[in-house]
């Protein structure tokens, strides 16, 4: 069961569907290239690392509206993705496990290509971005002009070196970070952009506006990128933002067991992580990042040398952020600053420029460029436009942002637990809820703008302002309005 009840209703969303529209000039109707980027945290130069190198995302932001404070709904990949694009929460769609497909819970959902489609568009997908464990084919005539490429590519089977793959016919890891010289293309995200070269030169020569969707694969585990990128890098640089042992006073229930990072064939299956390793982890995050940002780069340069830049709206944005040995934790999964934060990044043509501190969440892109778009609203989604954020950056949007968990997270095992965390301008609230009975079992709160790793939780300190963040969050939960803590 959803242990809230939304006021998004679901025979609402299932009676709903977007009216083909009347004829239109390209020109008033802009194309969308859409960049996925697959668990990329902060780690960006534009967002103010000193050690990243990302050239071509850097070059992005400076010409766009760079979100700081924007947020997924889910910490994993499968949730985070089906709530981007359909624009609805987790709990809307039942949506929380890796093998989950958003087709056989809301089977009627309008994803945002697929009202792209519906409104004139020529929609195509290359890469990750629907999620690539589970069947994607009813997408491929709903959502997309033509069948989706490179959509079903394995994590753990995109190796450089042959010696390093898993024995055919099995699904065993190998190790955890690969530094292979090897070209581009030696790996799936190099391929990926060589197909999205020449479709954008292609979709470029058309007469007809073009929603084009890239997922590249990395910095996705395992850390593996050509060692051209590795050498940018100095190992000794490579050190978690603060403190990687488990504070006190925190919930168990946020805490996760690594296991993504556990089950590769170097990695020790419990206890500390060595030094070395943990190091060899970080460098390969890094060197992956960048291979993204190059990857990245030849997508816009394409797009520049087509002469349809000038009338096409970017997005790029990451599923959910990612640790990196911090607070002892590897990967995602949990409902911490570091996971839940992403990097967005949007460019419109002769738009604005800067940053914002707006709040906003992942399901708010899909109104925003159907706004931007000419598309017509639908009210069959939870999220809402911030085109308005886009001409003032300086605006406000929400004043709380939620992101979500489960416990357990296997895809097997029955949830029984669901944490729900919103940022504000200054905290971050969690509550962890059975997922039966709606039942309190813990909460946490912290002053988040200084302590951005949440190593104290304040709780068990203030419990005279817990009160006003739980109605909080069963507003933002339950209401399309904009509610103040």
């Amino acid at each position: 069961m959803r242990p809230i009840s939304l006021s998004f209703s679901l025979s609402l969303l299932l009676s709903v569907s977007l009216p083909l529209p009347p004829s239109f000039s390209d020109a008033q109707h802009p194309n969308v290239l859409f960049i996925a980027v697959d668990d990329m945290r902060m780690n960006i130069g534009c967002y103010g690392d000193p050690i990243a190198v990302t050239p071509n995302i850097d070059r992005l932001a400076a010409r766009s509206i760079r979100f700081d404070r924007a947020y997924c709904q889910f910490a994993s990949c499968n949730a985070s993705r089906s709530s981007l694009i359909t624009g609805m929460r987790p709990d809307s769609i039942s949506v929380w496990k890796l093998n989950t497909n958003f087709r056989d819970t809301t089977p009627d959902a309008i994803t945002l290509p697929q009202a792209f489609k519906q409104n004139g568009y020529h929609t195509e997908s290359i890469g990750k971005v629907l999620h690539n464990y589970y069947d994607t084919l009813r997408d491929n005539e709903r959502s997309w002009s033509a069948p989706a490429r490179f959509d079903k590519v394995n994590h753990f089977r995109d190796y450089g070196y042959e010696k390093n793959l898993p024995a055919p016919g099995k699904l065993k890891k190998t190790i955890v970070a690969e530094n292979a010289d090897v070209p581009d293309e030696a790996y799936a995200d190099g391929i990926i952009a060589d197909d999205a070269v020449a479709t954008i030169r292609r979709l470029a020569a058309k007469d007809k506006p073009f929603f084009l969707a890239i997922g590249f694969l990395k910095p996705h585990s395992p850390y593996n990128a050509p060692k051209k990128y590795w050498d940018l890098y100095d190992r000794a640089d490579m050190k978690a933002l603060g403190s990687t042992e488990a504070p006190s006073g925190v919930p168990e229930q946020n805490w996760w067991d690594s296991s993504e990072i556990r089950t590769f064939a170097d990695i020790p299956k419990e206890g500390p992580i060595p030094k070395e390793t943990a190091a060899r982890m970080r460098h390969g995050y890094y060197a992956a990042t960048s291979y993204a940002d190059a990857n990245i780069g030849k997508a816009l340069d394409a797009l520049e040398e087509s002469g349809a830049a000038d009338n096409t709206i970017i997005v790029l944005w990451s599923d959910h952020g990612y640790h990196l040995g911090e607070n002892s934790q590897w990967a995602k999964v949990t409902v911490r600053e570091l996971d839940a934060r992403v990097p967005l990044i949007i460019s419109i043509p002769d738009g604005q420029s800067g940053s914002t501190k707006a709040l906003v969440e992942s399901i708010d892109l899909y109104p925003t460029l159907s706004e931007l778009c000419g598309l017509p609203a639908s009210e069959a989604i939870d999220g809402r436009s911030f085109k308005s954020v886009l001409s003032n950056s300086n605006s406000s949007f929400r004043s709380a942002a939620l992101t979500q968990v489960c416990r357990p997270w296997s895809s097997k095992a029955p949830i029984e637990q669901m944490a729900y965390s919103i940022r504000t301008d200054q905290h971050r609230y969690t509550q962890w809820l059975d997922f039966e009975t709606n039942e309190l079992i813990a909460e946490e709160l912290y002053a988040i703008e200084n302590d951005l790793l949440q190593r104290n939780n304040l709780a068990a300190s203030s419990p005279e302002r817990l009160s006003n963040f739980r109605s909080l969050i069963n507003q933002t939960l339950n209401s399309p309005t904009n509610p103040s803590p």
